[in-house]
């Protein structure tokens, strides 16, 4: 498999690199057959170029491709982030990266939220008529297709079922959002039946949020909508630690491509510091290696930074005295010392 790697802006250019060693190790040391390429797409491209996402570059992506390893997007210098969206969106849609799985990482276990990623109140439908620069009448609107709720539904019941859990719950909003909300809810309810090993249950967004803040313990498998998966992502990341520790995989699965990301932003605020977690990002190219069927090179890299991120190497945000490089190189050395141990020590 061939990684399109793009850093992106901010702190994704320190935080993406800085796990690179450590995928190279993997590599090399258990013969896993990837390579990748950097490439420049971002915020000083397209204030350079006017360019977001090159003319030909899905064709070559889904042609030469098997995932893309993205960093955050978000500039000041572009304050209506139009670069982002043309770049993320463009990528999402264009490769029909329809399943987003966002890892909620807790004590007593994971959660599995997945979030449709293409359709839904993010589709782009909809615009505005006002006077003088203002708007005075703005309209979004929320499109789904059956045909997507259904594929998106049963791919999510399929990968729950094979990782062995034993509840699915779907989040919607029905009662005030009747049109979207009753298809979301029958598409549930009829693909459910074909997998009896999961109980099936349905909660309203506002009630699930405030179900999930108080006690996470009976969730195992979340689905939503686009909108209310993104506001339910960064709430796990709250409980989590901090959207420094919240990683994704969006991902087609006719074709198999992937795209993997951390979940926080660019954080320009503190961006050329040095100090920014990577966490999120190992945790990311961990979701990449298990998709690609290394699931034990992913198993490795997420242990290991795990563990490093308990320790005095982790960045300041966790605890720790590490720079972004410092966390990652020490990953980098547990995972060659814990290769070593089994005998499987990166090749000459």
């Amino acid at each position: 498999m061939r990684i399109a790697v793009v850093p992106g802006d901010g702190i994704g250019k320190e935080v993406i690199p800085a796990t690179l060693p450590a995928l190279t190790l993997l590599n090399e040391a258990l013969g896993l057959g990837l390579s990748y390429e950097v490439f420049d797409w971002g915020a000083d491209r397209w204030l350079g170029t006017g360019v977001g996402l090159p003319p030909g570059a899905l064709d070559e992506l889904a042609r030469d491709y098997g995932a893309v390893f993205l960093g955050a997007l978000g500039d000041p210098r572009i304050p209506d982030m139009a670069h982002g969206r043309d770049i993320l969106l463009g990528l999402r849609r264009g490769l029909d990266l329809y399943v987003n799985h966002r890892p909620i990482e807790l004590k007593h276990g994971v959660i599995d939220l997945y979030r449709e990623n293409t359709q839904g109140l993010y589709a782009g439908v909809g615009g505005s008529v006002g006077r003088h620069g203002a708007a005075t009448v703005a309209i979004d609107e929320c499109v789904y297709t059956r045909e997507t709720v259904e594929k998106f539904v049963r791919s999510c019941l399929t990968r729950l079922r094979a990782a062995g859990r034993r509840k699915v719950t779907l989040v919607h909003k029905s009662n005030a959002v009747p049109h979207t909300g009753r298809l979301w809810q029958q598409v549930f309810r009829h693909e459910a039946e074909a997998f009896p090993e999961l109980e099936a249950s349905e909660e309203y967004v506002d009630s699930f949020c405030y179900h999930l803040v108080r006690d996470p313990k009976p969730y195992e498998g979340v689905l939503a909508p686009n909108l209310f998966g993104d506001i339910i992502s960064d709430i796990g990341a709250a409980l989590m630690g901090g959207l420094g520790l919240a990683s994704s995989a969006s991902i087609c699965p006719e074709t198999g491509f992937a795209l993997c990301e951390p979940v926080h932003g660019s954080a320009p605020d503190i961006a050329g510091k040095g100090t920014a977690n990577p966490y999120a990002a190992s945790m990311s190219l961990a979701l990449l290696l298990d998709h690609a069927g290394h699931e034990d090179a992913g198993r490795l890299l997420r242990t290991c930074t795990a563990d490093v991120a308990r320790g005095e190497a982790a960045t300041p945000d966790l605890g720790g005295t590490g720079t972004t490089r410092q966390f990652m190189a020490e990953v980098t050395a547990l995972i060659e010392r814990r290769l070593t141990t089994a005998g499987a020590a990166p090749r000459p």
